[in-house]
This record gives structure tokens, sequence and C-alpha cells, in this order.
């Protein structure tokens, strides 16, 4: 059973945009919302994801900025020497949360398994240790024991990241900076921090609003979506378009997740879940970031918080065609789009 919305709005309109005569300089998000350039499957899904504190100005690249502590550009480097699977993104400094000569530094880590939130760690360091703490994070497990005393306990908090990066992408820091700001005054107490941050990707999705340790990411988030994104509540239809995914899962799994979600309701957040993709002959059961498809078969294996309820969610996607992106300066692009053509589920 496929859910009421996916008869709405779900099918991909063919739209052509001629090369020569389109505008790179118009906002490229308003164009992606009414193109048919879908957000879902567009949110990011490293290993382990890591907020740096970091003054601004930031240039376009955050890791370039001056005010990056010494040596993290190249412990970056040498973790992604090392295979890893890392993300750095900025955090703007808050006259409420930031020390003088100290650094945040919040690292979210996938789990294996089924999971419903990411495994966090929390710090607060000095300016000189910032470097070391994310060696230790990422290279030297044995040497995290020094950091000790800089852990924040903040594992029942809820963290808003908002990408304000104009320098970036004009989209972030005209919409973004509107929704950082309603989200830090109406909605940050001492169980919910809400953060500026740097690129998240997806410019033409913002304002980009991003939920740890549930992962989800909010494209398009305004006005009464907003509030009901961030609080909960209201039908889950209404905020079909504006689901970027979930970072827990790859990005077709991402397009079937939001069905479910549609079906489940608010409770799905609180599932533990994870997805496989059988696409081309091969079994992805890892997040993969597929694109040149044209169909495939998707598994959601979910079990509920008290185990009472255990199941599998089995899908079939479809390549609907291609819906054109850009602006914001940069040239036009087409994005592939796909459909949940089946969805059934199963309990165990």
């Amino acid at each position: 059973m496929l859910s009421k919305r996916y008869c709405e709005v779900n099918m991909v309109d063919q739209i052509t945009v001629d090369k020569d005569t389109f505008d790179s300089m118009q906002k490229c998000s308003p164009f992606s919302e009414s193109s048919g350039d879908e957000a879902i499957g567009q949110a990011r899904f490293p290993n382990h994801l890591i907020f740096l504190e970091s003054a601004l100005p930031w240039p376009s690249n955050f890791v370039e900025a001056a005010s990056i502590p010494e040596g993290v550009p190249s412990v970056v480097k040498e973790v992604a020497d090392s295979g890893q699977d890392l993300t750095v993104l900025g955090l703007v400094p808050d006259d409420d949360y930031s020390v003088e000569g100290f650094r945040h530094v919040i690292r979210w880590s996938r789990p294996e398994g089924l999971f419903s939130g990411f495994e966090k760690d929390d710090y607060l360091v000095p300016e000189a240790e910032v470097a070391g703490l994310i060696r230790a994070l990422q290279l030297d497990t044995d040497d995290l024991q020094k950091f000790d005393s800089f852990k924040n306990e903040t594992a029942g908090n809820r963290e808003f990241f908002i990408c304000t990066h104009g320098a970036r992408d004009a989209c972030c820091g005209t919409f973004g900076f509107p929704a950082y700001q309603k989200l830090r005054t109406q909605f940050a107490d001492e169980s919910t921090r809400v953060w500026r941050t740097s690129h998240t990707g997806g410019h033409r999705f913002a304002p980009n609003v991003l939920e740890y340790p549930v992962g989800i990411y909010w494209a398009w988030v305004t006005g009464d979506s907003l509030k009901n994104a961030v609080n909960r509540e209201g039908d889950v239809n209404d905020l079909y378009k504006q689901m970027r995914g979930w970072a827990g899962a790859g990005r077709l799994e991402q397009v079937v997740e939001r069905e479910i979600f549609m079906i489940e309701g608010w409770k799905w957040l609180n599932y533990a879940k994870r997805g496989t993709t059988y696409a081309g002959g091969e079994t992805y059961a890892s997040p993969a970031w597929l694109h040149a498809i044209d169909d495939a078969d998707v598994e959601i294996q979910f079990a509920s918080p008290d185990g009472s309820e255990k199941g599998t969610y089995k899908a079939h996607l479809e390549y609907t065609g291609d819906a054109p992106f850009g602006g914001c300066g940069k040239a036009l692009g087409f994005e592939r789009q796909f459909k949940v053509t089946s969805l059934e589920k199963t309990s165990n």
C-alpha cells in the first residue's frame, strides 16, 4: 500500500529548459522547488560527520578559513588518506554555547545494524587541542582518554544545524539565515541547541535544516512546515516535499523511507531501521549513492523502540526522468528522479 501523497505528488513532469536562455543568476532554491527537482534522496550519509566551531568569515571552502585551528587540515587529509569516510563542517560560534579560547567539536557516527539515532561524541576543547582530538577520534582511539575532561554530557539533546553559508551559495544566506533565527529564538532550550553551519550540500534546497541524533534532513522548510518539523506535529504528509531524507540510508533507500514515513507517521522516526538496495545485479548493504540506473529493489528492516513490532518493507523503484536545477551562478543541470511503484510490509 502506498501513501495517499504518492498519487498526488510523486509523479515527475518532464520539464524542458532552453540552455541558451536559462538565467543562471536566478535563485537556485525557488527554481528547484518549482521545477520537479525533488529533495528526497539528497541527505548526505558519511560514516562520520564532524561539526567544528570556527569563527567567520568563511570562504567557499570552509576548511580554508583563517580561523581553522592549526593542524586540522593536515589531520583531515591524513584521515582521508587512510580511507575513512569523514566529512567536516563548520559551526558559527554562539554567544550562549561558546567559550573563549575553546572550540566545540561534535562528531556523529553511523552505527552498525538497525538504528534510530547516530552515535554522538561532544567535546569543548582548547583551540590548540582540536587537531589532536580529531586525530584521536579517527586514527588513534587509545589517545581519546586524554580528552575525557573536555567531554560534554549532551547525549539527550536534540541538535539542529542550519546552513547559512552565503559565501558558498546565495540561497543559503538568503533563506537559511531567517530559518536559523526562527529556530534559535523560538525553539532552542536546555535540551535543544540550534547552530549555524557551513555548506551541507544541496544549496538548491535551502533552507536546509539537519536534525541529529535522528539524522533527518529537511529542505525548503519555512513557516508552519518548519514549526511542524521541529515539533513533530501535524500530518506528516504535509511535509512530503520538504523531506530531504534520512542520513542513515542510501539515496534510493531514502526515497522508500519517505513513503514509509508517510504511512507510519511521526513514530517512525524512533524506529530502528536499516536499508539494503538491489540494483544492476549488485547488493548494497551499506548506504550508496546510485545514479545511472533505471530501476531497483529496496528493503528496509525495522523494529519499534520496545521491540514489539519488527518487520521489513519491500519496495520497487523506477527512474521517471530528469528535472532541471541551477541558478545562483551555476549553469543548468539535470537530476535523475525516482518513484516508488510498489511497497509491501511484512511483519516478523
